[in-house]
């Protein structure tokens, strides 16, 4: 990876836009170099780096205590047109044999909220996807947290030379270095997912119900076989008590019982029929006094009607010559009869005296009856259909008392067979109680029948419900053996893994061991100061050794040495990374004497990364110094604070030869 451009407009001190050029201009030519003085921005420039490749999780030195919204409103620069701020950082990057060129752009603006912006340029067209995930991106290429070991401030990493801090950098550059930040993450994970699968093995209540509901199934099936029980031992009383009750029956019918239940009806029946044909006898009586016996003579009667009839003829024909004897004597006297010839008038007379004999010779037939009007038409009704009414009453009469006398005798004869209440008593008792306890008996067999459907539904209920946990319970039992088989599994995997981190790290930490003692060796004055140096595979803790094999505490090394040491470990570690990573180090001798400030500028500063980015002081890499690194130094810049302009502004060149140096004066 080489950072190739660093641009910042109006950010920290740094007013306006200022683009810095930063790839080495050649390979033997590593350093870029800037000077500038307290307060005019190198710490600015390494913020500046950290902010815009990891956003929230930048240690900035000037963040301190601050939420990182507050931090990135007063990162704006104080005379900026507008409440807004960016960074960019250009730079390259090989993959699998391919340069790509990565352009970063992180801007803000701060007004009553905070609104970041964040995009990602790649071979010059925006990577949407590396802008929205760029927390993960940023692993591949600085992972965030060792980025400590290639951005750092000379004076901070003494506290590295703590031998109860060193530790915890070490555990940390190995684990990330090495990549087993991801086998710890995969052990927790393990853990966690062990934790939980646990939690899953606890009884599951579907067995706990089906063990209950299986309790209650044999609670229901021994009731139900007891009423079974209960009801086939009933069968037999009640064949019993049917076969006793049927002989009991069959004698009560025997011994006139039927007639006994029913001599009340047989009693009464009689004597309504009695009283009916006593009433037949009456009318039959009233019949025989009226009309009724004329039926008798009908014939006599149908003379009368015939001799009336004639009479009456012969009483019509006598009026009739009357009349027309008198008119024929009036006619006689007529003028005009006179006038008629004599054998007219002869003619004449022949005729009406013939006409008036035949008349008087009908009216000759003797009366002997004489009826009048009404006796001839009571004769005549009597004849047209009275009498034929009277013959029907009659013969219905007649049948009706036949009828009456029949049922009368047979009623005589029932109530005759009809036994004595004393002769049956006993076994209308003895059939009674039979026939009592067989109701009983039917009855408590009908509850069983009932109780019984109701065992057999409810065994059913319980029985499908019993099916429904089976399968739910063959489910998490299942799961279960899944869970114990992945718990088995999970620990197998952990243990490798435990076994997988002690032998990569026992087999890396030895080499570990080895750069940061050849490299603190290049750093120290004191060549025989520190003979060996060990860390602990389990612990990290780092043991010194120095003359004949005689342990040394951090406590008996200078503040310098400590400084040396932090910075070895740090070299050390990136040089065991072998991430070909940039190296930007702000205050890189801080307050280091001079002969180790010697070193470091000739030992460590060339060969500290392929790009080194040193920030410094005017009284730290000065005109001696900055001989000797000049054959390293590709690229200086100046960090001029602009009084006037209330800014930085990044000027090619290093400080002016005319800068006081601190050894000069010395």
């Amino acid at each position: 990876m080489i950072l190739d451009e660093l641009v910042l407009h109006d950010f920290g001190v740094y007013g306006g836009r200022q683009r810095i050029a930063l790839t080495p201009t050649a390979r033997d030519k590593p350093i870029i170099l800037f000077g500038g003085l307290n307060g005019g921005g190198k710490t600015t420039l390494l913020d500046a780096l950290q902010l815009c490749f990891f956003g929230n999780v930048a240690q900035c030195a000037g963040r301190g205590d601050l939420t990182y919204d507050e931090y990135l409103r007063r990162s704006v620069h104080h005379g900026a047109e507008a409440s807004e701020a960016a960074i960019e950082v250009a730079f390259r990057h090989t993959v699998d044999g391919e340069v790509q060129n990565w352009r970063l752009t992180r801007s803000w603006s701060a007004g009553e909220q905070v609104r970041e912006r964040f995009q990602v340029i790649r071979n010059d067209r925006l990577d949407r996807a590396a802008s929205e995930q760029w927390s993960a991106q940023v692993e591949d290429f600085i992972p965030a947290r060792i980025a400590h070991l290639f951005l750092f401030d000379g004076e901070k990493v003494e506290g590295y030379a703590d031998l109860a801090q060193a530790p915890i950098l070490i555990r940390t550059a190995i684990q990330n270095l090495l990549g087993l930040d991801i086998v710890e993450r995969l052990n927790a994970d393990l853990v966690t997912i062990e934790r939980r699968k646990k939690t899953e093995l606890k009884a599951p209540e579907d067995a706990e119900a089906l063990n209950a509901l299986r309790d209650q199934i044999r609670q229901v099936a021994a009731a139900r076989s007891g009423v079974v029980r209960e009801r086939a031992a009933a069968l037999v009383d009640i064949d019993r008590l049917r076969r006793t009750v049927s002989e009991l029956d069959q004698r009560y019918q025997r011994e006139g019982g039927s007639l006994y239940e029913d001599r009340g009806r047989l009693e009464a029946e009689l004597s309504v029929s009695r009283r009916a044909e006593d009433a037949v006898h009456r009318s039959m009586r009233d019949l025989a006094a009226g009309a009724a016996p004329l039926a008798l003579v009908t014939h006599l009667l149908d003379d009368i009607v015939e001799q009336a009839k004639r009479e009456e003829l012969s009483r019509r024909s006598a009026h009739t010559a009357e009349i027309i004897a008198d008119e024929h004597a009036a006619l006689l006297q007529l003028p005009a009869l006179a006038k008629l010839s004599a054998k007219d008038r002869a003619a004449f007379l022949a005729y009406s005296t013939a006409r008036i004999d035949t008349l008087r010779s009908a009216a000759g037939e003797p009366c002997l009856l004489e009826l009048d009007a009404g006796t001839h038409a009571l004769v005549t009704s009597l004849l047209d259909g009275d009498l034929t009414e009277i013959r029907r009453q009659g013969a219905d009469l007649v049948a009706q008392g036949q009828q009456l006398a029949a049922t009368i005798e047979h009623a005589k004869l029932m109530v005759s067979a009809i036994p004595s209440e004393g002769a049956i008593a006993d076994l209308i008792s003895q059939r009674d109680i039979a026939h009592n306890e067989l109701r009983i008996a039917e009855y408590e067999q009908g509850r069983r029948d009932a109780e019984l459907s109701r065992l057999d539904r409810e065994l059913e209920t319980l029985r499908e419900k019993e099916t429904r946990l089976l399968e739910s319970v063959a489910r998490a039992e299942f799961e279960r053996e899944d869970v114990s088989r992945i718990l088995i599994h999970s620990s197998r995997v952990r243990e490798t893994l435990g076994k997988f981190r002690t032998a990569v790290v026992e087999r890396h930490v030895r080499r570990i061991e080895a750069f940061v003692l050849d490299s603190f060796r290049q750093l120290m004055r004191k060549e025989n100061l520190i003979t060996g140096l060990r860390i602990d595979p389990s612990t990290f803790h780092l043991e010194l050794k120095g003359s004949r094999g005689r342990t040394i505490t951090a406590e008996r090394l200078s503040a310098g040495e400590r400084q040396l040491l932090a910075i070895a470990i740090i070299w050390g570690l990136a040089r065991a990374s072998g991430r070909p990573l940039p190296t930007v180090i702000d205050t890189p001798l801080g307050r280091l004497d001079s002969a180790h400030r010697s070193r470091l500028v000739t030992r460590y500063f060339p060969h500290a990364s392929h790009q080194v980015m040193l920030l410094s002081t005017d009284e730290e890499i000065t005109r001696r110094y900055y001989r000797d690194l000049k054959h390293s130094v590709g690229r200086s810049y100046r960090l001029r604070f602009d009084e006037d302009e209330a800014r930085t502004i990044v000027e090619e060149g290093y400080f002016p030869d005319d800068t006081p140096r601190v050894e000069e004066a010395a």
